[in-house]
């Protein structure tokens, strides 16, 4: 198992990812420039280094004159584990899109250590004014420096010279130059539990649980940070067809035949295998593919990245669930009268709390199982913008 890298540092790998290639020479000085004052500013951190690397052929189509932020960082996660990197930054020359704003600078995802960013509006020649290419190198170093604060835990500050100032518009990164000793003395501190950067090619059940028990930190705070209510409320799709099957089967005698007939056990055990089916379905469907390296080597960043998309999705379900079941039961408690309750079960009567709780378990569980099925065809970009991305810079 390999505990750290190889040299005894961290390596903050910044990836140039050209797409359209219009300008690479003026493209790669920028980013060669941006690199030295990362260098300039880390001069007192000998264990942290960058390396720059370049990334060819990147296919990718725009979608009204963007690019979609996420398709990078899905080619990050594979480059980042084929490297071996802890950190990647990768920089671009084509516009980001943004699931909130006109767009975006850069995209820090802090669950997968890796930052896509753009040098498309730091020129102000794209703003109308001469081109400066030293101004913007100064952005994207400014930037580079921002999004590596939130891969470290680092949190907004309200002075507008402070690299991790929280920024509105490209010129606040002309005056965001300054990182504090403080801020410099968390990254040194933290350095070693955010690199996240272990692997191993044997043993790998142990290895994942103990991964699990050292990173429940992690995980715990990037659930916490996507937020299942909010990530309920991205998947509008799952919410119509969990609802759609919800009022076909309520109005259907042979449901209430279940609340009758089944026991409490029996409705347990099913609404558990249909929520473990539906995270199945909704996993396979919006996270990344956790990857192995040609060498077969699993990471701990790998290990963190699916636990914390498994558990978010299991708790957004969860959420559903109970939503459904609440409401399903105030529903038949409050339209359904006591004389069909008697009369419409073919197995017997189903008038007792009991007998309610249990039909509403069961609603609930098909809801949840068919949602899953019809939110699979929810944004991918919304979804997973949730579950992996810091902030939209």
């Amino acid at each position: 198992m390999t505990e750290r890298h190889p040299t005894g540092t961290y390596v903050f790998g910044v990836m140039k990812m050209e797409v359209e290639g219009r300008d690479s020479e003026r493209f790669g000085a920028i980013v060669a420039s941006a690199v030295a004052t990362l260098d300039e500013t880390f001069a007192s951190e000998p264990r942290l280094r960058t390396r720059t690397l370049a990334f060819a052929g990147a296919h990718l189509t725009p979608g009204a004159g963007n690019y979609a932020p996420l398709d990078f960082l899905e080619i990050g996660l594979a480059e980042k584990l084929e490297r071996n990197l802890p950190f990647l930054l990768i920089v671009t020359e084509v516009d980001l899109s943004s699931s909130s704003l006109a767009y975006t600078l850069a995209l820090p995802s802090q669950l997968t250590n890796i930052a896509v960013l753009s040098t498309r509006r730091l020129d102000p020649e794209f703003w109308g004014d001469a081109p400066d290419p030293e101004r913007t190198a100064g952005r994207l170093a400014s930037l580079m420096l921002h999004c590596f604060g939130h891969l470290n835990a680092l949190h907004h500050v309200c002075e507008p010279t402070n690299v991790m100032y929280a920024l509105e518009g490209v010129q606040d990164l002309d005056g965001m130059t300054r990182l504090g000793a403080d801020q410099l003395a968390h990254i040194a501190h933290t350095l070693p539990r955010e690199a996240r950067e272990r692997s191993t090619r044997e043993g790998k059940p142990g290895f994942v649980l103990r991964m699990l028990f050292e990173n429940a930190g992690v995980v715990a705070r990037a659930v916490a940070r996507a937020n299942p209510f909010r990530l309920l409320a991205m998947m509008p799709t799952m919410l119509a067809a969990a609802l759609s099957v919800i009022v076909v089967l309520i109005f259907s005698a042979e449901t209430w035949d279940v609340a009758a007939a089944v026991s409490v056990p029996q409705i347990a055990t099913f609404s558990l295998m249909c929520l473990a089916s539906a995270a199945f379905v909704l996993y396979r469907a919006f996270a990344f593919d956790t990857l192995l390296s040609r060498d077969r080597r699993l990471t701990e960043s790998g290990i963190v990245t699916m636990a914390a998309t498994i558990l978010c999705l299991i708790l957004t379900l969860l959420v559903m669930f109970v939503l459904f079941g609440g409401l399903m039961y105030l529903v038949i408690i409050t339209v359904f009268p006591e004389r069909l309750m008697e009369s419409w079960p073919g197995t017997g009567e189903a008038t007792t709390a009991v007998d309610h709780l249990k039909l509403s378990l069961f609603l609930a569980a098909m809801g949840v199982l068919a949602g899953s099925l019809g939110g699979r065809t929810d944004s991918r970009d919304l979804v997973r913008g949730v579950l992996f991305i810091t902030e939209e810079t």
